[in-house]
Parts: C-alpha cells; structure tokens; sequence
C-alpha cells in the first residue's frame, strides 16, 4: 500500500508540473470512425456479421478513451492524475448538495467533499455513439443467421449495456434526466436482445420512472418500462404501480390508470401512495372515492390484524371529510395494534382541526352578541382537550419527534390558566420541546 501512494504521489507531481488536459483525440477517432464507415457500405463486407461485431467492438471502445481509468468516489487528486489537470472549475448545486465541478473539454466531473460524485460527458466522435454500437450489434445479430457470432454480439451488447447504464447512472445524479432516460433504455434494451435475453428490472424501472420526470414527460417510455417490470413482477412495494399510472395520466388513459391503481391496492393495500391517488382519481373525474372501500374490504377480509388496511380507510374518510368515520376507524386501528404511531397523530389532528374550525367560524360571526360565539369557542375547547390525550400517547411512542411534542406544548400552553397543573405541564413540555427543536427533525409521514 505505501508503494502505491508514493507511485500515486509521483505521478500527480508530473502532471501537475505540465498542467496537461488528457482527453482523447478525437481527429485520430474519426479517421477510424470513418473507416469503419467505409466497411459497412463495402459489398463484399456487409453483410457480414464479424463488419457490423467490430463496428460496435470499435465505437464503443472509442466513447471508452474519454472516461477511462476514472470510477466513483475517487479523489480529486486521483481524478487528476487519469484525466489531467484543469483551470476550469465551478459549483453547481444539485438538489441539496453543492458539487465542485471541474470542466474538461469533454467531460465534467462533479465532487462532493473532494469525491467523485459523477460525470456528465459532453463530446464525442460520433453523436450518439454507444447508440451507433448498439446499433451496430443488433445489426450483427440481425445478420447471424447461422448463430455461429452469438457469443461476440452477447459480449458486446453485455459490455454496452453495462457502460451505458453506469453513465445513466452518472445522468442521473447530475439530474440530465434526458440523457439518464436515454441511457437507462439502452442498457434495458442491450440486454433484452434475444441474443442476451435479460431483463435488468431495476435499470428498466428507472427508465420508466425517469420517463415521468418533468424534463422529460415520455409517457409512453414511462408506461412501456413500467408494464415492463409488472410483467416481470417487480413491483418495489407498489411504488411500480403508481408510477405506471402516472404514465397512463400523462397518456389521458383514465381507465387503465384506474385499473392500475386498482390492481396496485389489490396487492399492496398498505401503500397510501397508491390509495391516495386511487382517491383523487375519483375526486377529480367526478366520481365517488367510497368506490375504494370495496377494496379496502376486501383487504381487511383477507388480513383482519393489518392495521394499516384500517388506517387507509380512516385517512380516505378524512379526505372526504367523513370526520366521524375516520375517528371510528382511527380508533379501530389502535385497538389492533396499540402502538401505532400515525393512528394516534392522526386522530389527534383530527379533533385539533376539528377545534381550529370552530375557532374560525366563530370569528365569522360579526354579531359579538350572538350566543353562537360562545357555544362554537366552548366546543374548540372541547375538540382541543380530546386531542391531548393522542398527541401525547404520539409522543410517548416516538419521544424524539418534535411535531407532535410541539402540539403537545400548545395545547397545554393554551390550557395553562386554567390551573396550575396545567401551567406545570405547559412548563415542562416546552423545556422538552426547547431542547428537541435544537436537532433538526423530519416531518412526520401521515
């Protein structure tokens, strides 16, 4: 190991002493391009697998040149010594990370506190040129009609679906969702060649999921890669399914979307992403969301102790404002499991609104003799006391969530007059919750 770092250190002086850009030479790579160019067009050579095998064995060696020797997590140092030294350096913030990038005339490297985060690479020989040795394989395997290159053209396009699926990867993280999507497609469809035959269901997820983004809006890619990975029974917990049926929306394909959120709660009833937009379907097409509690039956038949199934049902009253139903149904899921957390912050949150708005209405009565006032403002009191009692069961579940310790502390806060019991418990929950708020917290998921 020490030799090494001292071999590492020695060829990091050289190259900072010289100050020299490595990068390919791209002149030298498009006289070899367009000899390989001149091959495919020759009569007597294409038509001929091992033209086409070495077409695609060329331009994917010569994309290759740019990045090689170079692999995440690498030091700037290291970086230096594969790729050169360079001037050119900014910061780019991506997300809530700040990258330090340095800017090659073919590529940009982008750093996390001095590792390698990334690369984008930014000029090539031959626009699209994994694309052209993709094509080039297929070509190659079109061609074998006697299968006797199968095991060259499985080589390649194994090679090339790996490659491209790294630098979808690197896409990716820089956020270039276009060139991710491009990428993570390539590398799926590599392999799925019938020479291959298969199906990297992970990278054909981010192909479809990346197909949704905002940059990007393919839905048609999105729902081809996401049918995909149903297909082959890759559903990362029903997130899968929601997915494709955002693709189906895009499409303005409400039934499939429909059907395939169905089908998503069907087999994963306990995922709200799935329920909620189940819901919202129905709310914005018009429809009854009630239409879901079949389902939601069903379920709960099949796994009468699945809590959560309860608690879906609890949250879809709230969200058409069903309050007595979703208490009802809050209730029965801490009766079959008494530690669950959201059921208690959740119907603690419901009587809090419940009060909240009794405190508005009450302020919108303009006659301040109005005996309604004093009847609405004496019910917010009620609707705040019946929250204490689940907000700080909440709390005692999860002592180190400050959101619903927060609650706790202005409940009692507004309480605290009443007596001194009462001011004491005021007291001591904001020491609790002064000490909390000093670590950065995340929101709770409801």
């Amino acid at each position: 190991m020490k030799r090494l770092l001292t071999i590492l250190a020695c060829a990091f002086i050289g190259v900072a002493a010289t100050a020299q850009v490595k990068g390919p030479d791209f002149e030298a790579q498009k006289r070899k391009i367009a000899k390989s160019d001149a091959e495919i067009i020759n009569p007597k050579k294409m038509d001929n697998p091992k033209t086409w095998i070495s077409r695609g064995d060329l331009l994917q060696e010569l994309a290759d040149e740019n990045v090689k020797g170079l692999w995440p997590n690498m030091s700037k140092m290291e970086s230096r010594i594969i790729a050169g030294d360079t001037e050119i350096k900014e910061s780019e913030k991506l997300g809530e990370t700040t990258y330090e990038v340095l800017v090659y005339p073919s590529k940009k490297l982008y750093f996390d506190q001095d590792k390698l985060a990334c690369w984008v690479q930014t000029q090539f020989a031959l626009d699209d040129i994994y694309g052209a040795s993709q094509r080039a394989y297929e070509k190659a395997a079109e061609l074998d009609v006697e299968k006797k290159s199968s095991k060259k053209i499985k080589e390649g396009l194994v090679k090339l679906s790996e490659r491209v699926r790294t630098e979808g990867i690197n896409a990716y993280t820089a956020q270039s969702y276009k060139l991710a999507q491009k990428y993570f497609i390539a590398a799926v469809d590599c392999k799925m060649n019938p020479v291959v035959g298969v199906l990297d269901t992970i990278i054909a997820y981010y192909a479809g999921v990346v197909s949704l983004a905002d940059s990007v809006k393919d839905y048609e890619a999105a729902a081809k890669y996401l049918n995909i990975c149903v297909e082959s029974s890759f559903f990362d917990k029903g997130s899968t399914y929601s997915s494709l049926a955002a693709a189906y929306a895009g499409l303005g394909e409400k039934k499939a979307q429909e059907e395939t959120l169905i089908n998503g709660f069907t087999k994963f009833p306990g995922n709200q992403a799935i329920l909620i937009e189940l819901i919202n379907l129905y709310l914005n097409s018009g429809g009854d969301p009630i239409a879901v509690i079949p389902y939601l039956k069903k379920a709960q038949e099949n796994e009468p102790s699945n809590a959560t199934l309860y608690f879906a049902e609890a949250t879809l009253y709230e969200k058409i404002h069903k309050t007595d139903d979703a208490e009802r149904m809050y209730k029965h899921t801490i009766e079959i499991d008494p530690k669950f957390y959201n059921a208690y912050y959740n119907l603690g949150a419901l009587y809090y609104n419940k009060g909240v708005e009794c405190i508005k209405e009450a302020d919108a009565i303009k006659d301040w003799k109005d005996p309604k006032i004093k009847e609405l403002e004496q019910q917010a009191e009620v609707e705040f006391k019946k929250a204490l009692e689940p907000f700080l069961k909440a709390h005692e579940l999860e002592p180190n969530d400050k959101y619903a310790l927060e609650t706790v502390k202005n409940l009692y806060f507004r309480f605290r007059n009443e007596n001194d019991d009462m001011m004491n418990l005021y007291k001591q929950y904001k020491d609790k919750f002064d000490a909390l708020e000093q670590e950065p917290q995340a929101a709770p998921q409801q």
